[in-house]
């Protein structure tokens, strides 16, 4: 075990979040076997405290355990000068591999069902009589399931990392002509694939960000039901393509450009090294804006009905500005970057 800041906080968060997500779960579980529709009047007011305290742990527990994402990549940079050969994080993610990958994995889809979980936990808390409890409650062992095994997986990898053995530099697998970042969307596109992934990655996000604020102008309303439903399915569809555009233009179009290292693709390198120096809110900006897409479906799906129809609606129009400012920055970004490098 490396034992630096970054672990100790990190086994810290991770312990506390398998303690108090253990019991939220078991406490979720309680409360969907002992739920009624119509509440005695008599246990009606020792019911809701109960169901507060335990939504209120879950609003601090989830909101804590979103941040172990970034700290993680923190906790993997903390570790390069302890690795033998490690030039970058990629050489430490070649100590306990599978570990490593799991967590990379499950890290982002642990902060998106969390967030969704928050902003339909604020919807039932915005009507007096909460009809989503049941819902939340549901949603919520789907949660402490992921965060249970996220916290799991992060004290196994913290105490099993031991720099033992020397790694390989990351040029080996990202600048080699057979790299997958290469070989995947070559083989989709021809052998010019990385005009077509540039392009592609502006036509992508502009659309996103522009359908984004037509939805969010006036001229939302005039449109029929039947133009609204095609427009938000083509939104969540590019939403959903635009994730593996990014990632492939980034990894063989931006990062050598702004890293000015015209052959060298390490996404790790443009992450941790500090040559560009606000790449991690350039990254950050566009995965909250990528997020924040599918956490306007989660809203749809489950929070509207006729009670909760206005504070969704409202809180929708919140999370699609966010999408748009986030997605749009993380653009602009780039382009300056570009632009004088």
């Amino acid at each position: 075990m490396i034992i630096n800041i970054y672990t100790l906080i990190m086994l810290f968060v991770a312990f506390l979040s398998l303690f108090l997500g253990g019991f939220l779960f078991y406490a979720a579980i309680k409360m969907l076997l002992g739920f009624k529709p119509a509440i005695p009047l008599e246990i009606k007011s020792t019911y809701e405290q109960k169901g507060y305290l335990v939504f209120l742990m879950a609003c601090v527990i989830l909101s804590v355990r979103m941040l172990a994402w970034p700290w993680f990549y923190f906790m993997l940079q903390s570790f390069v000068p302890e690795v033998p050969g490690a030039m970058c994080m990629f050489g430490v993610t070649q100590i306990l591999p599978s570990t490593v990958t799991f967590l990379q994995i499950i890290k982002p889809i642990s902060f998106f069902i969390m967030g969704g979980w928050l902003l339909c936990y604020y919807v039932d808390k915005a009507v007096p009589t909460s009809p989503l409890a049941l819902r939340n409650l549901y949603f919520l062992l789907i949660a402490c399931a992921v965060l249970l095994a996220d916290s799991i997986t992060d004290i196994s990898y913290v105490l099993r990392m031991k720099p033992l053995m020397s790694v390989s530099c990351c040029a080996t697998f990202f600048d080699v002509p057979l790299r997958p970042s290469a070989m995947i969307p070559q083989a989709i596109f021809g052998r010019h694939f990385q005009g077509i992934l540039f392009v592609l990655y502006y036509l992508t996000n502009i659309f996103l960000v522009v359908f984004l604020l037509v939805i969010l102008s006036k001229k939302w309303l005039l449109f029929t039901a039947f133009i609204r439903k095609i427009i938000l399915y083509s939104l969540a569809i590019t939403g959903v393509v635009n994730i593996p555009v990014v990632i492939y233009a980034l990894i063989e179009n931006i990062v050598p450009r702004l890293m000015q290292l015209p052959y060298h693709h390490c996404i790790y390198c443009f992450m941790g090294k500090g040559v560009v120096p606000d790449a991690p809110i350039i990254l950050g900006l566009f995965a909250i804006g990528t997020f924040a897409m599918g956490w306007m479906g989660i809203l749809r799906m489950l929070c509207i009905q006729a009670e909760t129809q206005s504070v969704t609606e409202h809180l929708i129009k919140k999370v699609n500005g966010l999408s748009a400012f986030c997605l749009l920055a993380s653009l602009l970004m780039v382009t300056i970057h570009l632009i004088f490098t």
